[in-house]
């Protein structure tokens, strides 16, 4: 096991964190890295322009804030490419390709997050995610991870903010507060019968993500964070 799942293993048995949050891409789910050479070699273009096109295209940030969509995103990177040198239609292709290919669930990150919850600690899954991420979890079979409803996924779309934002972080822990409230409790149960929202405190969230910049911005807004090594910073 991961030195990573192995600190948030000893944190969550420690009794300091009373729910646990977990990255989606880079981390539950994973991609195969050497795509990107391969779509640039079938395309002609420069090592790095396929990746440049897609996730590093600056309306990626508009999309994972709610404030532009998935498909729209795919028809700027083909544009992208085109401008890059590539035919159009190879271009629209090797988007579809990459968009089109399936993730790999980290079996060792489902099975923490399944244990945590069976040892009776909400679990959540926290994404800089677009409007198709409902969608990818259920053709992956995540639902029992994120709820059948979506009620334990944070999508950073849904949120208007994104990681490492700390409005994205408030955000998140009320959308947690909530559902702990609802969900989990005596406490959350009396807080309720008093017509009082359920207090967590940030320092009670433990928060495992791929990202320097996410699990930095995680620490600025008070949860413990644990970074978990990854292929990818897609998320």
């Amino acid at each position: 096991m991961l030195a990573s799942l192995r600190a948030v293993r000893h944190l969550l048995d420690s009794g300091t964190a009373r729910v646990l949050v977990s990255d989606l891409d880079g981390v539950l789910r994973v991609f195969d890295q050497g795509l990107w050479d391969e779509l640039d070699a079938e395309l002609g273009v420069d090592t790095g322009s396929s990746f440049r096109a897609i996730l590093g295209h600056p309306y990626l940030d508009q999309v994972t804030r709610g404030r532009g969509t998935h498909a729209r995103w795919r028809e700027l990177a083909v544009e992208h490419l085109v401008a890059a040198g590539a035919a159009p239609g190879a271009a629209r292709h090797s988007v579809d390709r990459w968009a089109d290919t399936p993730a790999t669930v980290d079996e060792d990150v489902l099975a923490l997050l399944e244990d945590t919850r069976a040892a009776g600690t909400p679990v959540f899954v926290f994404t800089n995610g677009t409007d198709r991420v409902p969608a990818e979890l259920a053709q992956l079979g995540l639902e029992a991870v994120v709820g059948a409803h979506g009620e334990h996924l944070i999508n950073s779309a849904d949120l208007g903010h994104a990681k490492p934002d700390l409005e994205a972080f408030g955000r998140a822990h009320k959308k947690i507060e909530h559902h702990v409230g609802q969900e989990r409790g005596e406490h959350g149960r009396a807080d309720r019968e008093r017509g009082e929202p359920l207090h967590l405190r940030t320092d009670e969230v433990l928060f495992l993500d791929d990202s320097p910049r996410h699990v930095a911005g995680a620490r600025a807004f008070g949860w413990q964070a644990v970074l978990h090594p990854s292929g990818t910073t897609g998320d």
